[in-house]
């Protein structure tokens, strides 16, 4: 059996290993590509449709880590991994992290994965490395309600582990709390409660090369009204630029807690009307919301994506200009969300007629079912605008909404 050279082997062609090669993925396979790296797919559906652009595909699913594992040795190739990612997020996390370390790619130690898969674990790791935090009043399967009094609401109850906004609500009293665990049929999932901290969301966007935080650019949250949170709006430049070298702070300290090497840093942050800074999630991922594929590049020129995979690979990361330096740009990425009903039309060209329109997509067919948005997954579609000042930004954003054309038949 022939097996792949060892990472500081300079003979052989240098490989990339993407897992997942789903829509999402494409970017981060392409950059690859652009690089000079052949692409190794992976992904368990073999109609993925990054496929389409990698040298080599292997069909499994992204959560068997050991059989990827186990099929890259069995690949009739010679030559060299040069870098994992992935664009993905959980499951895809742990994978690449296992991979990584088989191969001896700079990221982050296997066993430091379940503390961002699980929010439990994740804010002990920022209560002991003395990173603010929202504190957590309950975790687990069942809920004491004896330890709940009416003065210690509102709460925020979210899955223990999860993403894109599912299950996370505002519970503003004992009768929000019944309905919402039997609605997540508790005793069956996990769930914690945390308190609820008030004040603007932020979003800070990062990238680590040999253990140090490089912040990119932080941009301004807006979401549905409670009790969901679900993301409708995220724009910058961000009207807390000043808190730049205290978030710079707090990224350096999340690498040092969870021991990252190199790797994609997204944070979610709460800042309050005094100032305070708290760090609600952290992950080592690029996100989703099209803020590093769409929003970064379009606002500062600056190839998020393409300077991770630089960073993973050590082909000459270049860290991203200084806050006075970036351009003065502003984006808007804006989501459409709509009432119950069926989509009836769109028109997906619309936005491009928009004067400083710069990224559109439509996730649901014509003829699905939609809903008013309950999670992130519930949206219609996206646009993303780009323009001199914020005002005009938002004022483009709407434009391009209406220019899609999105009818609703109830």
């Amino acid at each position: 059996m022939r097996k792949f050279w060892k990472r500081n082997d300079n003979k052989g062609i240098p490989f990339f290993i993407s897992i997942g090669a789903g829509l999402n993925q494409i970017p981060l396979i392409r950059e690859a590509k652009k690089q000079g790296f052949h692409v190794i797919g992976v992904d368990t559906n073999p109609n993925a449709p990054g496929f389409v652009n990698c040298d080599l595909k292997i069909q499994e699913s992204i959560v068997n880590y050991n059989e990827i594992y186990l099929k890259l040795q069995e690949l009739l190739v010679d030559g060299v991994i040069r870098g994992i990612m992935t664009k993905s997020f959980g499951h895809a996390i742990k994978t690449t992290a296992f991979l990584a370390e088989k191969f001896d790619i700079p990221f982050l130690p296997f066993s430091k994965c379940d503390a961002f898969t699980d929010k439990t674990l994740m804010k002990n790791l920022f209560l002991q490395n003395a990173i603010l935090t929202s504190r957590i009043i309950q975790a687990g399967h069942t809920l004491k309600k004896e330890k709940i009094t009416e003065g210690g609401f509102p709460l925020v109850f979210k899955p223990r582990s999860g993403h894109a906004k599912k299950g996370v609500r505002l519970i503003n009293d004992m009768h929000d709390l019944n309905a919402c665990l039997k609605e997540t049929t508790q005793g069956k999932n996990s769930f914690i409660l945390e308190e609820f901290i008030k004040g603007d969301e932020i979003i800070a966007l990062g990238i680590v090369n040999n253990r140090e935080f490089h912040l990119v650019d932080i941009t301004d949250k807006k979401t549905t009204p409670p009790p969901l949170f679900v993301d409708l709006r995220h724009n910058a430049p961000s009207k807390h630029e000043e808190l730049f070298a205290k978030i710079q702070h707090t990224g350096q300290k999340v690498s040092r807690a969870f021991d990252i090497t190199t790797s994609p840093l997204v944070m979610e942050f709460i800042v309050t009307e005094s100032r305070e800074l708290y760090l609600i999630e952290a992950v080592p991922e690029f996100g989703g919301e099209f803020l590093v594929d769409i929003l970064v590049p379009s606002r500062m020129g600056y190839n998020f994506i393409g300077e991770a995979i630089r960073a993973c690979t050590g082909t000459g990361f270049t860290p991203p200009p200084p806050i006075s330096r970036k351009n003065r740009k502003a984006v808007v990425v804006q989501y459409i969300s709509g009432q119950k009903g069926i989509l009836a039309s769109c028109n997906p060209n619309g936005p491009r007629k928009i004067n400083g329109s710069v990224f559109s997509r439509i996730f649901k067919e014509i003829g699905s079912e939609v809903q008013e948005p309950l999670d992130n997954l519930d949206r219609i579609g996206v646009v993303a605008v780009q323009a001199k000042t914020g005002e005009q930004a938002f004022q483009l954003a709407d434009e391009a909404v209406d220019s899609l054309n999105i009818r609703i038949k109830k």
